[in-house]
């Protein structure tokens, strides 16, 4: 008889591994790009993301998955995006009001969770909802036209004035969208905290 698939019992794996190479790369991606490489500021940006696909798909397949995976890949993913926001909001690149909505939003949620933890002492599961996985695409979309649109304007060829102005019109748009699902969320956390006092007990829908 085939046993059902298990959670890996070893705290450190190579799903694991994978997730932490992120936090380091972040960083180095952060320098390359505030020196004006580019092209490898991309380069490693794109590496950072298939270490997302990878620790995830690993965590899957093979049965790699482990708590501490579990709490470190969504905190890489906003380590990533947090500081990308911050470093294009100081350069110009970035509306500085949409950085302070991504950041304070995701640090009303953690101090938001803590409350609730520690002061109500309320008990609640994480669940991410449609909504929340939607704004980080879109933030993550962003970011990535974001980068693109400034390795273009590096570039002084006549031929990338096209892919400039389409790179534009894309970012301008994914600024206000990803900035209408930002606020979207933060109106639905603040429902669901209000839900959770009212009711005290365990729910199921606690987004992150």
């Amino acid at each position: 008889m085939n046993k059902a698939p298990q959670k890996s019992e070893s705290i450190f794996n190579l799903a694991t591994y994978i997730t932490l190479s992120r936090f380091f790369l972040v960083p180095v991606f952060i320098y390359y790009f505030l020196v004006g490489r580019f092209a490898l500021a991309l380069i490693i940006l794109i590496i950072a993301s298939i270490t997302d696909i990878t620790d995830g798909l690993l965590a899957r397949k093979f049965n790699m998955g482990t708590k501490l995976g579990s709490v470190l890949d969504p905190l890489a993913d906003k380590f990533l995006m947090l500081i990308s926001f911050l470093v294009l909001s100081t350069n110009d690149i970035l509306p500085w009001w949409l950085a302070l909505i991504v950041i304070g939003r995701d640090f009303y949620i953690v101090f938001g969770m803590m409350y609730l933890y520690f002061v109500k002492r309320l008990k609640f599961a994480i669940k991410p909802s449609r909504l929340s996985k939607s704004t980080t695409l879109f933030q993550f979309l962003l970011l990535t036209f974001s980068f693109i649109k400034v390795y273009l304007l590096a570039r002084p060829d006549a031929l990338n004035l096209f892919y400039r102005g389409l790179s534009y019109n894309i970012q301008f748009a994914l600024i206000y969208i990803a900035g209408l699902f930002t606020i979207a969320t933060f109106i639905q956390y603040t429902c669901i905290a209000i839900k959770i006092i009212k009711r005290g007990e365990k729910r199921e829908d606690v987004v992150v």
